[in-house]
């Protein structure tokens, strides 16, 4: 898949939550879901890196209460935490790097618990590991 292929997937998805959230009249119920939602605050990082708060501030006026982090864009774990409290968003699970979990998993345990996490996760590991046998080892 090209880089521009998936940037207009990408944005076609961040389209259609923005378009349910303003249909909806309250997020996360409906006559089938019951909710709630939340975002992967990863799916806007490009405006992350222009103005953070602007863009918790977005996140927010969608509707969502829910997120889900992969990094804190350059502040401080207590910083980024206090802005998503302030703007009345709970992360409730968080990505961290391949790397980190195999040497340092103690850490990751103690920045999950400094962010409230309720869960920690790994969303990719390095493609030199071809197979989970290579993994576990």
């Amino acid at each position: 898949m090209t880089r521009s292929l998936r940037i207009l997937l990408g944005v076609a998805a961040v389209s259609a939550a923005c378009l349910f959230v303003a249909n909806a009249a309250s997020v996360g119920t409906g006559a089938r879901f019951k909710g709630p939602i939340g975002l992967q605050l990863c799916s806007l990082r490009a405006e992350f890196t222009r103005n953070v708060p602007s863009t918790i501030q977005k996140v927010k006026s969608m509707g969502i209460r829910n997120v889900e982090l992969a990094g804190s864009y350059n502040l401080s774990t207590d910083c980024f935490k206090q802005m998503l409290t302030d703007a009345g968003l709970r992360a409730i699970s968080g990505h961290f790097p391949y790397d980190r979990y195999k040497n340092d998993p103690e850490g990751v345990a103690k920045h999950a618990k400094a962010l409230s996490l309720d869960y920690a996760g790994c969303a990719w590991i390095p493609q030199s590991l071809k197979c989970l046998e290579q993994v576990s080892s």
